[in-house]
């Protein structure tokens, strides 16, 4: 079953009955179950609440403003216009008048959006609101008209028939949907109270009293709606059932119709390519005044001296164009800002501080995390070049390169966050850039309490052991937090004390004085110059380090820092990769061996034991909260078999970190140092 370049409509009997809600999922079903490209044509956003239900996180422009386009439309160009909800459906508000937009250039704008998607929803007004509504649903090629079941309701739909009969005639389908329809009160088939159906009848079932919340935090649909609208939507597009022809189209509508991937360049009322045009002039401009030195070196110009004189330059080339609106103006102008002193798109994410990672997927697809969840956002690059650009200006300043002899980097921004960005020819659909952001409040383990990832005994415990000199490794999955845990034990190092720190990429913020931070090298353009992790902790020996903090072992570096651990350096903190403690250790064996010094396991499994003293486990638990899940003691081995004892272990029914009956083997050395 698909459905390729269709119209469906649905259409109120009276107000109040829910056909913005319909409509609304019926095109998020349509594009997350069926995956079709879908747009939903709003026809009253002033008073609908389509905008809350499609979750949308920016604001659609309206469709008249294209009515003087004449280039070429398509999926992409789209996108660059509309906002469009975590399904991807579209939102296209239409609010017209006769004399702004005639039904003819409607009509034209309506067949390219069809032809350029798989599915066009329109949410209709009531006859009785707009003379152009039996029009509009003799575009459509199948409709619904929605009701509930109650008697009032149900009375207007009998002295709708009439209207609704001649502006459907010759409609293929036409079906009924009985919104919020109870059990036992359903909406009836009787042909003398729908006597126009030419289709099914649907029953949407109440969604309870928490519905309008649930829509609008995006938590989706109570289990038997969203079975009900997956059925309707099924139902309405299954082209088993015959479809109206659409309208005859103008012979220029096929050829206008672009399916290419990138926006089109000369969209000028695209706001990407607007962005992008005003940033190439401004660039210009400033190169004239001999202030831009490179593609992205201001010289020795600070951005505060830059802005006035980079608004004046925007200003004069927005005041030569007529038209322009001055809330208009200022969203080019701060997107452009964006462009030019910051990372374009992106800049608006870094700075929410709800958004914890940033991920690029090529120049047309960005996905955000939020409360450990994955979403799409209404965001995208012009093309390739813009997305190296971007990715070009974050390197600079760090002095690490990217090309295609070295098609790969991973680095930091001047906040602490660390960004990967991977170059064709390793990545397939164009450059990709990851971005890994940090909380600037530097979180302490109230904090963790607070939200529940550790729980007040389990810090008064690990602080406990931090004081107390035990070697401590943080382990977990990616993303789960094991940095932002490693910050808040080493919260607890006394202040008396010298710390060393040692990263791959610099992230940890540590609130001591006394810190001596290292950060690993890569190699140069000669391939030369190559400062390795292992390297650093061999020279932190020789810095008397009271504590070495290693950002994550990875490799061979694992073996240093244990023979570290075991040569009078206790109280050391690490991470690793690893699902659980007891694959910890593992991991740590298997580290050690990659050092090349050929030493026999037992051996190696005897220096971890002896090492390390604890293990955490940092997990991200399926709805996306990052918690500990497991504290183990390393309690030696037992022939050839590490022992582990849990002390406090995730109790997945209660939803916390229960501490177990059994007590640290080094207890006692505990007592002297609890807060």
């Amino acid at each position: 079953m698909t459905a390729s370049r269709r119209s469906l409509g649905l259409i109120g009997v009276k107000g109040g009955v829910g056909t913005s809600l319909l409509a609304a999922n019926t095109a998020r079903t349509a594009a997350r179950q069926l995956a079709l490209r879908t747009a939903l044509i709003d026809f009253a956003p002033t008073v609908s609440c389509q905008a809350s239900y499609l979750a949308l996180k920016n604001v659609s422009r309206p469709l008249e403003g294209l009515k003087a386009y004449e280039g070429p439309f398509g999926p992409k160009i789209l996108e660059t216009y509309f906002a469009a909800s975590p399904e991807g459906v579209l939102h296209i508000p239409v609010t017209h008048t006769p004399e702004s937009l005639p039904l003819d250039v409607l009509f034209s704008l309506l067949d390219k959006i069809r032809l350029s998607l798989d599915l066009m929803v329109l949410d209709l007004p009531l006859f009785s609101v707009n003379a152009r509504t039996p029009e509009l649903l003799g575009f459509c090629q199948r409709a619904v008209a929605v009701t509930s079941t109650d008697p009032l309701c149900l009375a207007s739909a009998v002295k709708t028939q009439p209207v609704l009969a001649a502006a459907v005639e010759g409609l293929a389908h036409l079906g009924w949907a009985g919104n919020q329809s109870h059990p036992k009160h359903p909406l009836p088939k009787d042909a003398a109270v729908l006597p126009t159906s030419t289709g099914a009848v649907y029953q949407i079932p109440y969604g309870g009293d928490d519905l309008g919340l649930s829509l609008r935090e995006n938590q989706g649909l109570p289990g038997a709606m969203d079975k009900a609208f997956a059925a309707m939507t099924e139902s309405l597009l299954d082209e088993s059932h015959a479809w109206k022809p659409a309208p005859p189209l103008k012979a220029d509508f096929a050829a206008s119709v672009s399916e290419a991937r990138e926006p089109a360049a000369s969209f000028d009322l695209s706001r990407l390519a607007r962005v992008q045009e005003l940033h190439q002039k401004l660039l210009q401009a400033f190169r004239e005044q001999g202030l831009l030195q490179g593609p992205d070196e201001w010289g020795s110009s600070r951005r505060s001296d830059l802005e006035p004189r980079a608004r004046a330059i925007l200003e004069d080339l927005l005041n030569r164009e007529s038209g322009v609106a001055r809330e208009e103006r200022e969203r080019w102008i701060a997107e452009t800002f964006q462009l030019a002193f910051g990372l374009g798109p992106l800049e608006p994410y870094l700075q929410d501080e709800t958004v914890t990672e940033i991920m690029v997927n090529g120049p047309q697809k960005v996905y955000v995390e939020r409360r450990g969840k994955l979403e799409p956002v209404p965001v995208r690059f012009l093309d390739d070049s813009q997305l190296r650009t971007t990715i070009e200006r974050i390197l600079a300043p760090i002095g690490r390169r990217l090309d295609e002899s070295q098609p790969y980097v991973d680095g930091r921004l001047t906040d602490g966050s660390r960004i990967n960005a991977v170059l064709p020819p390793i990545s397939l659909g164009g450059p990709i850039l990851t971005i890994r952001k940090f909380s600037q409040k530097q979180l302490t383990a109230a904090d963790l309490v607070r939200f529940g990832s550790l729980t007040p005994e389990a810090s008064a415990f690990l602080g406990s052991c931090v004081k107390a000199r035990k070697n401590i490794v943080v382990s977990g999955g990616t993303g789960s937090g094991k940095t932002t845990l490693l910050n808040v034990l080493s919260c607890f190092i006394p202040t008396t004390e010298r710390i060393v720190t040692i990263e791959d990429s610099a992230e940890l913020k540590l609130s001591q004085d006394h810190v001596v931070r290292m950060e690993a090298r890569p190699a140069n353009l000669e391939g030369k110059g190559r400062i390795a992790i292992r390297d650093l902790v061999i020279n932190a020996l020789r810095m008397r380090p009271d504590r070495i903090v290693v950002g994550e072992v990875r490799g061979g570096e694992a073996l240093d820092m244990l023979q570290a651990m075991n040569t009078g350096h206790d109280g050391s903190l690490t991470t690793c990769h690893a699902n659980t403690p007891r694959d910890a250790l593992t991991r740590l064996e298997i580290m050690c061996l990659m050092a090349g010094l050929d030493l026999p396991l037992r051996a190696v499994r005897e220096q971890v034991v002896r090492a390390v003293h604890l293990i955490v486990q940092q997990s991200r638990l399926p709805d996306g909260k990052r918690a500990v899940t497991h504290i183990a003691e390393v309690r030696g081995l037992e022939g050839d078999v590490p022992v582990l004892q849990d002390l406090f272990k995730w109790n997945d029914e209660k939803g916390i970190l229960e501490c177990l009956p059994f007590r640290a083997s080094f207890d006692k050395e505990l007592l002297s140092h609890e807060p």
